[in-house]
């Protein structure tokens, strides 16, 4: 290669240096060097410093080989920046570059620490397949999208994300582990991703600290990724589908704000949900809004996911949290049988579809008489009805003298309090049918309303 025609520097453009070729380039009226556009594609250059410039056009280094530090400062890029397949043997510092167009760096190699700064693009950044051998460090990145499908962090990486919608994240390797902070509403799919160390995914600080919950960050899918080392905090987890995700159980989830809720309704318990229930239910009462058109996992999966997130909090402690879990992790095991009998009738099965339905019957009185032991309410509610309708049945049909009915509850009630103790009144064989399962009903409802009350003290 020729030298530069002013220094001893081997020529890069137009038989000059790069400095001199940016020094003889014109200025705009912030006396910063403006050029049409530059072109370092498959060079093989020393120390590269771009400072204070202008390029209207494009920036062009694919391919290209840095030996030495690449420093980019206040540089702003009218079209796109190429660095496709460049490989960089030394640290790379950018900061302040902005991009008219895409920023590429798909099959880059990039051997040392990495540090990006306030870089903004209007395209889509691509990191796509790019090796960091080095410490990562992205503050302020701002794009239409950041494109991460299986590039290599060797190092642990921080990423401090601004305004970037969206984030692929697609068989992603971080060997150390990675740190994601986001100050938006960023959508984010962790599909086979490779997490070797621990990591976070969170909101920014100003938005925990200004209560901005329309800002966290969405996750979506965790589909394929092993979440034994992740800790979500503040993260909108409304529409994240856990199904496939390892290690479910060992997942750390901060805010409880992060989960969907159950809709309001009079059969329809206010708890937290997994958005995988509202799919896997289907009604219009249950859809997730927009268009969410994602298929519906099975109900076995997302009885699962349930019962790991459950086995997630109790080990935390959060027995609030537990509870709900347990209550979806029921419903759906309710909802499995209820299928799986209609299935089983359908192909005339019949020793299978009577045996399913015993269990679903018993499961579906569990529910409506304590909500799974988790709604006291039920249980005494339906024990007040139980106690009313044998007190007008013992005064109608029960005693062998005429009683009125306020004697036949205070009779009542004391049977529905005891178990094994005999009856004081004359009774008629109809009464003594009612008062043994009323001995019998009375005390079950008890055992399960106190049960409940039991399981929200422990909240």
């Amino acid at each position: 290669m020729a030298n530069c025609v002013q220094c001893s520097n081997e020529a890069v453009v137009d038989e000059r240096c790069l400095a001199h070729h940016i020094e003889n380039c014109p200025t705009d009226e912030n006396d910063r060097p403006v050029l049409a556009e530059l072109d370092l594609s498959g060079l093989r250059l020393d120390e590269v410093q771009l400072t204070n410039l202008v390029i209207t056009g494009d920036l062009k280094c694919a391919g290209t080989v840095f030996r030495g530090t690449l420093r980019i400062r206040e540089v702003t890029v009218g079209g796109l920046a190429d660095f496709n397949n460049a490989q960089m043997q030394a640290y790379v510092s950018i900061s302040g570059l902005a991009v008219g167009g895409a920023l590429r760096m798909r099959d880059a190699l990039l051997e040392r620490d990495v540090y990006l700064s306030r870089v903004a693009s209007e395209g889509v950044t691509t990191l796509a397949r790019a090796t960091f051998a080095g410490s990562v460090e992205i503050d302020g990145l701002q794009a239409h999208s950041l494109d991460l499908r299986r590039a290599t962090f060797q190092h642990r990486a921080l990423l401090q994300l601004g305004a970037v919608p969206r984030v692929y994240l697609q068989r992603s390797g971080f060997q150390r582990g990675v740190r994601l902070t986001c100050a938006g509403p960023t959508r984010l799919d962790l599909v086979e991703v490779d997490l070797g160390g621990p990591s976070a995914i969170a909101a920014a600080a100003s938005t925990v600290e200004a209560w901005r919950m329309q800002d966290r960050p969405v996750l979506g899918r965790t589909l394929g990724t092993d979440l034994s080392q992740v800790r979500l905090s503040y993260v909108d987890l409304s529409e994240c589908s856990f199904t496939g995700a390892h290690h479910l159980d060992k997942l750390t989830v901060d805010d409880w704000h992060s989960w969907r809720t159950s809709p309001r309704g009079l059969w329809v318990t206010h708890r937290v949900t997994l958005a995988d229930e509202h799919r896997v239910r289907g009604h219009a009462r249950w859809a997730l809004p927009g268009a969410d058109g994602r298929e519906a996992p099975s109900v076995d999966s997302v009885q699962t996911d349930y019962h790991s997130l459950r086995s997630m909090m109790q080990d935390r402690k959060d027995q609030r949290a537990a509870s709900d879990f347990y209550y979806g992790e029921m419903e759906m095991r309710r909802i499995g049988l209820r299928r799986s009998v209609r299935a089983d009738l359908r192909a005339r099965d019949w020793r299978a579809a009577f045996s399913t339905l015993g269990e679903w019957l018993l499961l579906c009185l569990y529910w409506l008489l304590s909500g799974y032991g988790q709604r006291a309410w039920r249980a005494f509610v339906t024990l007040g009805l139980v106690v009313a309708a044998a007190s007008a049945a013992l005064a109608r049909w029960g005693f062998q003298t005429p009683t009125g009915y306020g004697d036949s509850l205070r009779y009542t009630l004391r049977a529905a309090s005891t178990l094994l103790r005999g009856s004081d009144v004359a009774l008629t064989p109809t009464g003594d049918w009612i008062e043994l399962v009323l001995r019998l009903i009375a005390p079950l409802l008890l055992a399960l309303g106190l049960l409940a009350i039991r399981e929200r003290v422990r909240r």
